[in-house]
């Protein structure tokens, strides 16, 4: 607690605190007035350029004189502790504020905020931490925005010289889609937020709502909140019109100015005047989440009832303090009903919803990288899920859905599409070669049967397992004992990479339902849902469109432009029918899959997924650490998705560019482009021809090499002429351009044959003479990476042969023998450097090592290693490309706070469709 006098101001009382520092009521003995006096955190100034980051802020907000804000006098230093001096404002905050407020009131309240603001804007000011506790209400009704200490000036010089880039201020509940994921932060934000503050004072409940701070700001980013008309009825939809242009998404979309919408407040006041004013409790606002801070409850987003075909919210009937209360009158007289009146006993009246939050230091990606990895078991007591941990392991875990608590389950690392037994005893999933399960009560793992590349899998009553073995082909039978494979459902000949996947049992055990995906690419016109039988004896198409389908209790479960929606569906017949039904909205959706993130119980329960984005720019970091951030957008190609790695990355010979992929200007396209590190330039290489990935250029720089489509091509770097084919194979797997030779006549190529497995081929560029290369016994391993030694006598790769991933390097010449492993502690990724002298790998828990070599002989000679660096430690989601010196690294770093949201845990989804469980 400070106290005393501190230079000629006495210090009388602490007002508040926050995280920018603590705030005393004081006396100024030299004017004789009362202030407040903010000062500092010691720890936040203990940098210069904090220290100089404060007294900027506090300058710029000094400069302010409006009634609506609240003046600072003066910044000053004692003991090395910075504070500043603002006006003393006697009042109370919003959040603090217990008098209800009418509507006039809360318009007249958001009117004189907006006027403070767009005076603050008018400066280049952003406050950056609009929210209750910072606008306060005087006892003459003048409205004050307080604490500008997170303001930046809107100077691109001195944010870039002063503010910290990506850097996140404010509180979670009021910040924008902008702010949560890290972007350019703008005057638009403090009106997003100003539009959440009003929102919460019209109808007494956020517009964002979640148990923590991550469900938050997954609603911030993805989810429109309902319309305040829609809470209480009196509203005036031109209100409800103003308010949701604050809470646009996207900012270009939003209100674009304080001074506006202040105007837009004051015209709906004057025509509300005549009418009678509808009151609102404020004390049912919610209290945002600031970062740093655990919220300590844990609730449902909403608890209802579906009765007699009318929905109630008990909360909304009884208010929460009696809302257990609520659920007992209102059972008991529904029972009472249906006894006396015959018409029937309840059933699962009650619908709740339920964030599901991954264990910690877990998130909801498995194997696939898709984080669809769940499936809920058939009594709905608990959901199984593929997770990854901060060191990149996944594997899955068992999660009761009345505990808090998940367990992973031992010996299912690299696990993927789990699914359960019919009496959820086991779990069968895939993992790379396998279809294996696990017995929950010994929690032993074994091997079913082979299976390459799995897509999914269900399991009958009489012990029967249909799956697909492969991203490409038909669906299998195998007994859940082990056995021998047996195709029951071909795939048409005439479609070269036709994919039938993700099959599941109807409740005779008999039939089932799976998808059919025409284009090896992902989703297509062609798509469709479609019935077999493990007698092979039905082949029916029950629906059109790009989906995973899942049967329960009358209704069949599917996804359309990421909407969860449900049909009635006669399983004897084989027959939807009736009006299609909406679940949920913004499902995940992998459309390279054609799956959707859900899962449903026959009983009631649902489990699944919101979609979110995730993106991550292109850096050139020095080995002494200096970093280049690649430009995110430009304007010379629209960047749909930013720059990413994901699709393959690579520098140039000389290091002077960067080859990358980005979204092309037709959705269905994604293009090679170069970006010049000197003169700071993009061009385009490839022009909507297809989709392209894994560019890697020729010694010279003259030609690229890439993936497009299930090919390979070579183009001009400069973009000229057109693309000549180089590798075409039989199969539309995946494959990728992994290196060109330094003599400038081969490609190196990794590919995934049907039946084999990786495999490599070295293509010839000019005589397009091709040679397959099988790097070990069995080449069904996995296998990335693959890179020639720069004297063409040896060829380096990352494989998982010997049960984990790790480099090895191969004599070139097939008629030579040895194999030597490089890395000690995992590796999956490999570079030459310094002329073939040495070796760069990195782990896959994001450790760069480099280690000399001796390849000189017969015989390939492994050194000693280096640690050089980390991924996290450079906030590096992976690395793409070392240059030859092995100076230079080209890596991905996320952009922004993207995170995957919480699983939504329905207990009787019939509620959430209108039926009351009939």
């Amino acid at each position: 607690m400070i106290s005393g006098t501190i230079l000629q101001y006495e210090i009388l009382e602490k007002l508040g605190e926050g995280g920018m520092g603590e705030v005393y009521k004081a006396r100024d003995t030299k004017l004789d007035r009362f202030v407040a006096v903010k000062f500092l955190p010691s720890k936040l100034t203990a940098a210069e350029s904090e220290k100089a980051r404060f007294i900027q802020e506090a300058k710029a907000a000094s400069a302010l004189n409006h009634p609506n804000v609240c003046t600072i006098y003066d910044i000053q230093e004692h003991d090395g502790q910075l504070f500043i001096v603002m006006e003393y404002v006697d009042g109370e905050t919003l959040r603090g504020k217990k008098q209800n407020f009418s509507v006039k009131q809360v318009i007249d309240v958001g009117a004189q905020a907006a006027e403070g603001l767009a005076a603050a804007h008018e400066k280049g000011i952003v406050h950056r931490d609009i929210k209750p506790e910072n606008i306060m209400l005087m006892k003459s009704g003048v409205v004050k925005v307080m604490d500008f200490g997170l303001a930046k000036l809107n100077s691109a010089e001195e944010a870039s010289r002063l503010t910290k880039a990506g850097t996140t201020l404010g509180t979670v509940g009021y910040m924008s889609p902008e702010q949560v994921q890290g972007q350019d932060v703008d005057h638009r934000s403090d009106i997003f937020s100003l539009g959440v503050v009003l929102y919460e004072l019209f109808s007494g409940e956020s517009p964002f709502k979640g148990v923590h701070e991550t469900a938050i700001m997954y609603e911030i980013v993805n989810v429109d909140p309902p319309p305040l008309s829609a809470i209480r009825e009196s509203i005036d939809p031109e209100l409800d019109r103003i308010i949701f242009e604050c809470l646009e998404k996207d900012k270009n979309d939003r209100c674009q100015s304080a001074k506006e919408l202040a105007k837009d407040l004051r015209k709906i006041k004057k025509s509300t005047g005549a009418r009678k004013s509808s009151v609102y409790n404020t004390g049912t606002i919610v209290p945002g989440t600031q970062i740093g801070r655990t919220q300590p409850q844990r609730s449902t987003s909403s608890i209802s009832i579906e009765i007699f075909n009318k929905r109630i919210d008990l909360k909304e009937a009884f208010g929460s303090a009696y809302v257990h209360w609520g659920l007992v009158v209102i059972l008991g007289l529904a029972a009472f009903y249906f006894a006396v009146l015959g018409r029937g006993g309840p059933h699962q009246l009650v619908t709740s919803e339920t964030s599901i939050l991954p264990p910690p230091s877990v998130d909801y990606t498995g194997n696939t990288a898709d984080p669809g990895d769940f499936e809920i078991s058939h009594n709905g007591k608990s959901v199984v899920f593929a997770g990854t941990d901060s060191t990149g392991k996944s594997e899955l875990w068992l999660r009761p859905l009345n505990s808090e608590n998940a367990k992973s389950l031992p010996g299912t690392e690299g696990a993927y599409y789990p699914f359960w037994s019919p009496d959820d005893k086991f779990v069968a999933y895939f993992v790379p070669n396998k279809l294996m399960k696990i017995d929950l009560s010994t929690e032993l793992s074994t091997e079913i049967c082979p299976a390459l590349d799995g897509r999914g899998g269900t399991w009958n009553q009489k012990g029967d397992i249909v799956f697909s073995p492969n991203s490409i082909g038909g669906l299998y039978l195998v007994s859940s004992n082990s056995g021998v494979p047996e195709e029951v459902v071909k795939p048409d000949t005439t479609i070269r990479d036709q994919s039938l996947r993700f099959p599941s049992f109807l409740p005779d055990g008999i039939h089932f339902l799976y998808s059919i995906e025409n284009d090896f690419f992902g989703a297509s016109p062609s798509d469709v849902v479609k019935a077999g039988s493990v007698n092979s004896d039905v082949d029916k198409v029950v629906m059109s469109g790009s989906t995973n389908a899942q049967y329960a209790d009358g209704y069949l479960f599917f996804t359309k432009q990421s909407a969860l929606l449900c049909q009635r569906f006669d399983p004897a017949n084989l027959k939807l029918g009736g009006d299609i039904q909406t679940v949920g909205g913004n499902v995940n959706y992998d459309a390279t899959r054609i799956k959707a993130s859900f899962s449903v119980s026959a009983i009631g329960n649902l489990v699944f997924l919101h979609a979110f984005q995730a993106n991550s720019n292109l850096v050139v970091l020095n080995i002494n650490g200096s970093q280049t951030e690649l430009p995110v957008k430009t304007n010379v190609i629209s960047l749909a998705t930013p720059l990413s790695a994901t699709n393959g990355a690579a520098l140039s010979p000389d290091g002077r560019k960067v080859l990358y992929i980005a979204q092309g200007s037709q959705s269905a396209t994604s293009e090679v482009c170069a970006y010049d590190l000197e003169k700071k330039l993009i061009s385009k290489i490839t022009f909507n021809i297809g989709l392209n990935s894994n560019p890697v250029s020729s010694p010279d720089g003259k030609m690229v090499a890439f993936t497009s489509g299930p090919d390979v091509y070579v183009k001009n770097a400069d973009g000229s002429g057109s693309k000549k084919l180089v590798y075409k194979s039989d199969s539309a797997y995946y494959k990728t351009t992994d290196d060109w030779s330094s003599d400038g006549t081969k490609l190196l190529i990794n590919d995934l044959l049907p039946r084999t497995g990786f495999e490599l081929v070295i293509a010839g560029v000019r005589d397009n003479d091709i040679k397959r290369y099988s790097v070990s016994g069995n080449t069904t391993v996995s296998l990335t990476a693959a890179k020639f030694s720069h004297d063409m006598k040896w060829v380096l790769y990352a494989s998982d042969q010997s049960g984990t991933m790790q480099i090895y390097v191969r004599p070139l010449n097939s008629s030579q023998s040895g194999m030597w492993q490089v890395s000690s502690n995992g590796g999956t990724q490999g570079w030459w450097v310094n002329n073939d002298k040495a070796i760069i790998y990195v782990t896959a828990d994001g450790k760069v090592f480099k280690v000399s070599d001796n390849g000189s002989g017969n015989s390939f000679v492994v050194g000693s290693s280096q640690y050089l660096f980390s991924l996290n430690d450079r906030n590096l989601s992976g690395l793409s490309d070392v240059s030859r010196d092995g100076r230079e690294f080209l890596g991905t770093r996320p952009v922004g706070r993207a995170t995957i949201p919480p699983l939504t845990y329905v207990q009787n989804w019939k509620g959430l469709i209108g039926t009351g469980g009939n």
